[in-house]
């Protein structure tokens, strides 16, 4: 359960003392997220968190968040950190979205919505800081990573890292990602060994996903997903993922080997 400092203390910097907080990076970037698209209603934002993480706060540490998050919204966000307007076509010019990645991107958005609506909850909507960092990855990645909702995925954790720069007024840090995009330990076993040795020496900083925690909204594009059981909805990949016994994996790799319709 999460506390309260009494002095009301922030914690979003990494290792200063005052408030602990329960949720990950990635959580509490959801949180204000679903906030700020919801009027800053507490139900939303309540059921949010127990459809994606299976949380539930008290009313109290509710309370303290939202009034945290907001001032975190009204200090550091700005024009790009609004909600996408799918109709805009000069907001994407304005933010430096390529034209030639709207269609895909408007793709993966209808992709997460879908999923979000058969399991039962709603979506976020995204920002155009948000869509900046999936088109990062389309344009870079689509080679080596072929699944979309793994981009997506991604992308969120560049885009969660880069709302925390923003936050704490210093550079982004994304080195341990950047190095796993580039030793690619999901395409093979030499690659894996190769990651994971030099990880072992000292060279590489292992990928931080657990941390940071995974996407804000996963997007299973599994074949499985329509035969899913009740109750095997976002909270439940969001744990599969985060508790691999493979972590550096693709998302969609770790669901098709440790879900429970398992094909390995």
């Amino acid at each position: 359960m999460a506390t309260i400092n009494p002095r009301g203390a922030s914690n979003w910097m990494f290792g200063k003392k005052g408030f602990q907080s329960a949720l990950n990076q990635c959580q509490q970037v959801g949180l204000l997220l679903c906030w700020n698209q919801n009027e800053w209603k507490n139900k939303p934002v309540k059921t949010f968190l127990e459809s994606r993480y299976r949380l539930s706060l008290p009313s109290r540490t509710l309370v303290a968040y939202k009034k945290r998050l907001k001032v975190r919204l009204d200090m550091f966000f700005d024009d790009q950190d609004s909600l996408v307007n799918w109709d805009d076509f000069t907001s994407f010019d304005k933010f430096g979205i390529p034209q030639s990645q709207l269609k895909q991107l408007f793709e993966m958005w209808i992709s997460i919505r879908r999923i979000c609506l058969e399991v039962g909850v709603e979506p976020v909507i995204p920002s155009y800081r948000e869509l900046k960092w999936w088109s990062y990855m389309n344009e870079y990645y689509s080679d080596s990573i072929s699944i979309q909702s793994d981009r997506q995925i991604i992308g969120d954790q560049y885009y969660v890292r880069d709302i925390f720069s923003k936050i704490n007024n210093r550079a982004i840090y994304k080195e341990d990602i950047d190095l796993w995009l580039m030793y690619k330990p999901w395409i093979s076993k030499s690659n894996m060994d190769m990651y994971v040795s030099k990880i072992v020496d000292g060279t590489v900083i292992p990928v931080d996903l657990n941390t940071y925690g995974w996407g804000i909204e996963i997007s299973d594009e599994s074949e499985n997903t329509s035969t899913y059981p009740v109750g095997y909805g976002l909270s439940v990949l969001n744990w599969l993922l985060s508790t691999s016994p493979e972590p550096y994996l693709l998302p969609s790799q770790i669901i098709d080997r440790y879900s429970i319709y398992a094909t390995h």
